[in-house]
């Protein structure tokens, strides 16, 4: 094995592999900040550019590319609440709040940090777990998928505020959206209105691009004033102190690496189940669970190691067996077929140097991503306080552009517009557009499973699946936990203030 690793590493220590590594992550970093876009996009544009290269020097502009573009979308999330791709949301909900607060530079350097720590975890599993995984993957089915997009349910709560009815609302919402079109089991259609467009349902990253992005363009014309409430360049933090905040927090970023590498280890889960899994873990083992939506560092932190993660688990089942560990191992199981690579066991064998090879891309590639990411957060800290003349039109130019490419169709910048009015008006009567989200996420995840494990096991699959069975349980247990939580401390508190007043009074 020894041998296989050196060799890897020789493969990319040539002038065209390096120049294609750097090339490949400047293409991913501008990729993933355009909104809608992301590492799918990323390498689907480079497929034509994989031909009549050394087979190194071509994973590593597509790699390269493709794991640039998890920094990349976790800027737009953080600096102007606006999702890159569907795997950055997460981000939105503690990365923009510390924009506000004018730590956008500590955001982004706990971002970046956190990417690579779980990027260089993943790296280190791909290259030492695919014989201790293999039996795992197998034991699973989709009723064990089922409960895990069920458990992404859970974070509702934590988005609720005031109102946990208007949050199941908006889940509920959510979900409703997400049927729109063709039944994926059944094939029949759904709420189309005899309209061929909606047969291909709603397209999650535009309608995203509409709720987030140009409603809060909306917002930000209706206000009259800048994204951030501070002076213009004026930062509380430093991009070190995000470095620092995601070493201290080291514990957070192994479970949350963990977490990525069993997301991209199951196949069809995909990395944006995996960024609100780790953000509903992060929030439901913190002490204070308050802080999270109002700017904690550790809501950037969770998704962001997950993410990084995500890339390694993902390659394994997509190098062992030729099962794509999401939809961007799927665009790439199809360069691994153009340069004649064959995903399988023998890939295992007699071509363990080709693994190792991309094992080192995927540690230069997450490193440049971050010296990059580091380097320039001070100066993308400061868009955020451009005048509103300036920064509305040159967001919105951007997002509907980003719309219109994620399918080439004029209907999708008009559904982006209908969701900016949809989201703006549920921003301003406090619907959380979070949970509004997390239903469109999730919804075909459950529905699928529930179909499948309906037809295989029968109705009651949840008692005669023991791992099904185990993992209900946990959810249960995990969604209680805050609340059993809030009920100890209120009870504390009353306590404590009833034995004060009796001291007062004697």
């Amino acid at each position: 094995m020894l041998e296989a690793i050196i060799s890897g590493l020789t493969a990319l220590a040539t002038p065209q592999a390096m120049l294609f590594m750097i090339i490949g992550v400047s293409y991913g970093l501008m990729v993933g900040i355009l909104p809608g876009l992301g590492g799918i996009v990323a390498i689907a544009l480079l497929l034509p550019f994989t031909y009549g290269h050394e087979r190194a020097a071509t994973l590593a502009l597509l790699l390269g590319a493709h794991i640039a573009t998890i920094w990349g979308g976790s800027v737009t999330s953080i600096l102007f609440k606006v999702p890159g791709a569907a795997k950055s949301l997460a981000l939105v909900f503690d990365g923009h709040p510390m924009t506000q607060q004018g730590h956008a530079s500590r955001a982004l350097g706990a971002s970046a940090t956190a990417a690579l720590l779980g990027g260089l975890m993943g790296a280190i599993f791909l290259a030492f777990s695919i014989p201790i995984v293999r039996p795992v993957m197998l034991a699973l089915g989709p009723s064990e998928y089922l409960m895990m997009a069920l458990w992404g349910l859970t974070i509702i709560a934590t988005f609720s505020e005031g109102s946990l009815l208007k949050g199941m609302i908006a889940t509920s919402a959510g979900i409703m959206i997400a049927y729109v079109g063709m039944d994926p089991v059944s094939g029949t259609p759904r709420f189309w209105f005899g309209s061929i467009y909606l047969l291909d349902g709603i397209s999650f990253p535009v309608a995203m691009i509409g709720l987030f992005a140009v409603a809060e363009m909306i917002k930000l014309f209706v206000k009259g004033n800048t994204m951030i409430n501070r002076v213009a360049g004026e930062e509380k933090s430093s991009v070190f102190d995000g470095v620092k905040d995601a070493f201290r927090h080291w514990w957070l970023v192994v479970r949350s690496s963990l977490l990525g590498l069993w997301v991209g280890v199951l196949p069809g889960v995909g990395a944006s189940v995996g960024g609100i899994a780790a953000y509903a873990q992060a929030a439901q083992t913190s002490k204070t669970p308050e802080r999270f939506g109002n700017g904690a560092v550790e809501g950037v932190i969770a998704p962001d190691a997950t993410l990084g993660a995500n890339e390694g688990g993902g390659l394994m089942p997509t190098l062992a067996f030729g099962i794509p560990g999401g939809e961007s191992m799927a665009i790439l199981l199809v360069a691994f077929l153009s340069m004649g690579i064959v995903p399988g066991p023998q890939m295992l064998t007699t071509e363990l140097d080709l693994v190792f090879s991309m094992v080192w891309i995927i540690v230069i590639a997450n490193i440049i991503t971050t010296l990059i990411g580091l380097a320039i957060s001070s100066r993308l800290a400061r868009l955020p306080t451009l005048n509103p003349n300036i920064m509305i039109p040159l967001v919105l130019s951007v997002c509907l552009f980003g719309a219109f490419a994620t399918r080439g169709l004029v209907e999708d910048v008009l559904v982006a517009s209908f969701f900016g009015g949809l989201g703006y008006v549920m921003d301003k009567y406090q619907y959380s557009r979070a949970n509004f989200v997390i239903g469109m996420v999730l919804a075909e995840m459950i529905e699928r499973n529930l179909h499948i494990s309906l037809g295989l096991y029968g109705d009651y699959f949840v008692l005669t699946r023991p791992i099904t069975l185990a993992m209900l349980i946990f959810i249960i247990i995990t969604t209680a936990l805050p609340f059993l939580r809030q009920q100890r401390q209120a009870l504390y508190k009353r306590f404590f203030f009833n034995k004060k007043n009796k001291q007062v009074k004697e």
